[in-house]
């Protein structure tokens, strides 16, 4: 076996061999060549680091890894690093390898705190991590809600109770006709929503063009399928839905929060009930959502709609000496 290790040459054939690579260890979570371009040549390499590393055993891409800056929780020494290695490739040092080369790097940038993440089914990885000193950090469910067989009906009252608080429900594409406003306000909404939401590191609002390139400007977002809350001209809770290309019929949720001051009046589960209501109207069949273990409210709104809980996914984190 002639193992070569070499960086990433920016084109369609090694984006191929890293999607491939993925979609091979986790069929579950399957992505494209373009949300793979899309995600890289979108990165803001003029503030943050990002470098991808392929494993080729006699010409053959078998694994890979990265390390990149993290914009939501951003430290200049903090990185999120991952590695994949083909199953039939794996038991042959090639993911140590790859660590080792990347560890270098990470090192003559003076990193010091190293993220990554696993599911709790992966026991390969997990027993990789823990070799190498990563320690679990925290966790979050992945849950599923089938919405062929959803049924409204039980939660209308929180669609009415809302509207009597005086709260509107919109869309995205909407306020964008309607309010000359809209990009600060959803800006804004994002970042005091995202402060709030459980993580290993502190939170980093992000800038509008940041927030623009990962989540507004995305090919996946669905404008009429963002929808936002309103107390007269403020925005005041969001829930928005990403379309999942290489799934069709599935949904990722991107993410739903609400004000603090707004809180515990129903609003996160009536904005849950209209992603819901618009990806049954247009045929998609599955919406699948992530939560901290500790986010103990939005776990029970999901778990009253009917989301059902999927292994969870394990954050480990290591300190560099």
């Amino acid at each position: 076996m002639t193992l070569k290790i070499r960086e990433l040459r920016e084109d369609t054939r090694d984006f191929a061999a890293i999607v491939n690579i993925d979609n091979v260890c986790d069929p579950e979570h399957r992505y494209t060549v373009e949300q793979f371009r899309y995600d890289y040549e979108k990165f803001d390499t003029k503030k943050y680091v990002m470098r991808y590393y392929l494993a080729e055993v006699d010409g053959k891409a078998v694994g890979y890894a990265c390390y990149h800056h993290m914009p939501q929780r951003f430290h200049p020494q903090r990185f999120w690093i991952w590695i994949a290695v083909l199953p039939e490739f794996r038991h042959r040092e090639i993911g140590s390898a790859l660590y080792t080369r990347i560890l270098a790097d990470l090192q003559a940038l003076a990193a010091k705190f190293l993220h990554t993440s696993t599911r709790e089914t992966w026991a390969d990885t997990i027993r990789f991590l823990e070799k190498q000193g990563f320690r679990e950090v925290m966790r979050s469910w992945e849950s599923h809600l089938d919405v062929t067989s959803f049924d409204p009906r039980p939660f209308e009252e929180y669609l009415v109770r809302v509207e009597r608080e005086g709260i509107v429900l919109t869309t995205l594409a909407a306020e964008k006709e309607a309010d000359p406003d809209w990009l600060v306000k959803v800006h804004a909404l994002h970042n005091a929503v995202m402060a709030d939401v459980p993580s290993s590191a502190p939170f980093t609002p992000l800038s509008l063009e940041e927030f623009q390139r990962r989540t507004l400007n995305n090919p996946d977002l669905l404008p009429d399928g963002y929808f936002l809350a309103k107390k007269g001209g403020e925005y005041v809770g969001e829930s928005f839905v990403f379309r999942i290309p290489a799934e069709p019929g599935h949904l990722s949720q991107g993410l739903t929060g609400v004000r603090r001051e707004y809180r515990g009046k129903g609003i996160a589960l009536a904005l849950k009930l209209k992603v819901i209501a618009y990806a049954k109207a247009h045929g998609y069949t599955l919406i699948k959502t992530w939560n901290a273990t500790t986010n103990q409210p939005m776990l029970a709104i999901n778990e009253k709609l009917g989301f059902r809980r999927q292994p969870a996914w394990i954050e480990y984190a290591k300190t560099l000496a």
